[in-house]
């Protein structure tokens, strides 16, 4: 039986404090409660929002996507107070309240999913403004030595809500695609999120993959080599010096080095503010940027060297953002998503970069690729699974670990190699069986029924071509139009949220 991706439908809505982000919805405990989430690809667990975090704002509930009360749900499993580990780097932190819950994938619909004994906390701290859903395929491991604390470990751990769906063979393999959505694209294009698998509508494929970091916390590695505006001189870039980037959805800023930063301020007239660490933009700045509509090109690759690279534009568009309640800001200040790092822990392309590209995870490989967004009016989607390399239920697919960089034997060059040999030994054959039938003739004046063979090679191993001996595909070099997985392809998605009710944008 072939296992299909799960595909998790936005909430329509488009929620946060430093921009508007396309959220999911999550309902947690038993009957569910519904959130709004932000997807994190560096947290293992989601985040809930504890009703301590909205004692007096205003509207509080409703602007950070709803609150749980996990002593409303009868299935609820305390396991305590511990310390949030993720983003320390970055000067985040505070503490959540642990436990074991049920998690629904999307509001009430006839195929969300529903996973039992899933580790989730709830918190209260403001460093993240929206309720986060970790979906990084690490296990958790609490432990209370010393300060309470939140570690990671391979053994005695609460399990990843990606492996838990895999064992229970909800999905084909522990990988996801995913981008968080550009409002500002045509009509507003929500995120996509697909777990198993990837949505082929949504990018233009790289046919460039990265292998995992060692450090399994900071995985999603690449090197940034030059930072540049599209149509300048290439020896004019605002990145000085090449750095290695951590790619993180949980956050939303791209954090750069003072050097580099200081390039930006020159390049577009930016300004920091040093009460609030950001780069707050006025109106007659706006305007001025919006005129000038500049493009910025992230080349990045593996590391800082190698020539196999890719360019990921991104339009200022991208970089329009507006502050609503954020601390020591204005409210209702536009900004450039633009953070100084005060040490190279801190390089990061978080959120603002994921609404231009596609990110492939691939765990069960080690492996990821980060693609150029494709943006165009009533595309449907085009689901593909990721198989598992030691899958046996899967009938397509790759069976092996694909090359990491650079070009690969595409689907053409595969089917000449195995179709070609078997043609040329069938013309033989038949070459052969005419000479002796000529033969036997002429010296026995007796008759020899010979019938030509044909030979047909099914599709589905190569594609979505049929291949027959008349229609044998030419060699390529390179097919830049494959992606650099051989996925599975014709497998109907199951949609993790249908029928969902109509969700007001935040004010």
């Amino acid at each position: 039986m072939e296992i299909a991706p799960v595909v998790v439908s936005p909430s329509q809505a488009w929620d946060g404090n430093d921009g508007p982000w396309s959220t999911f919805a999550l309902g947690f405990g038993t009957p569910p409660q519904y959130v709004r989430v932000l997807v994190s690809t560096t947290c293992p667990q989601p985040w809930a929002l504890d009703p301590l975090g909205c004692t007096t704002a205003p509207n509080c509930a409703n602007r950070r996507g709803n609150l749980f009360y996990k002593n409303s749900s009868s299935t609820w499993q305390d396991k305590g107070l511990y310390g949030l580990d993720e983003e320390l780097n970055l000067g985040y932190g505070g503490n959540g309240n642990f436990g074991l819950d049920s998690m629904t994938l999307g509001y009430p619909g006839s195929n969300a999913l529903t996973i039992d004994n899933q580790l989730l906390a709830t918190v209260a701290t403001e460093d993240f403004y929206l309720a986060t859903w970790g979906i990084a395929p690490r296990p958790t491991n609490l432990t209370k030595s010393g300060q309470n604390s939140v570690t990671f470990a391979t053994e005695d751990a609460y399990p990843s809500l990606l492996t838990t769906m895999k064992q229970q063979a909800k999905i084909p393999s522990i990988a996801y695609g995913y981008t968080a959505g550009a409002r500002y694209r045509l009509k507003q294009v929500p995120a996509s999120l697909t777990f198993g698998g990837y949505d082929a509508s949504r990018f233009v494929p790289s046919n460039l993959t990265f292998g995992f970091a060692d450090d399994n916390s900071r995985d999603l590695v690449v090197g940034i080599q030059s930072i540049s505006i599209a149509g300048s001189p290439p020896d004019q870039t605002l990145l000085p010096t090449p750095i290695i980037s951590f790619v993180d959805a949980t956050v939303s800023h791209i954090w750069l080095p003072l050097e580099a930063c200081e390039a930006f301020e020159r390049a577009f007239g930016l300004v920091f503010d040093a009460e609030s660490s950001l780069y707050l933009v006025n109106e007659t700045q706006h305007k001025d940027l919006l005129t000038r509509n500049a493009t910025l090109v992230f080349t990045i690759g593996a590391d800082t060297t190698t020539t196999q690279t890719l360019n990921v534009s991104l339009p200022y568009a991208a970089f329009d953002l507006q502050l609503t309640a954020y601390p020591n800001a204005p409210n209702a200040t536009r900004y450039f998503p633009l953070r100084r790092a005060v040490n190279d822990t801190q390089y990061t392309l978080g959120r603002t970069f994921l609404q231009e590209t596609y990110l492939i995870a691939d765990y069960e490989r080690s492996q990821f690729s980060i693609n150029q967004c494709h943006f165009e009016e009533g595309l449907a989607q085009n689901i593909r699974a990721i198989s598992s390399p030691n899958a046996t239920n899967i009938t397509t697919g790759p069976s092996s670990h694909p090359k990491p960089y650079g070009p690969h034997l595409s689907s053409g060059v595969i089917a000449a190699i195995v179709v070609v040999p078997v043609v040329i030994f069938t013309v033989l054959g038949i070459i052969l069986a005419l000479f002796r039938r000529r033969k036997r003739r002429a010296t026995k004046q007796a008759s020899c029924d010979d019938s030509p063979a044909t030979t047909t090679v099914a599709g589905s191993i190569f594609g979505e071509h049929e291949l027959h001996e008349d229609q044998l595909p030419l060699p390529e070099l390179h097919d830049t139009a494959k992606d650099p997985w051989e996925m599975d392809a014709g497998i109907a998605a199951v949609e993790a949220n249908a029928g969902r009710p109509t969700v007001h944008e935040m004010e």
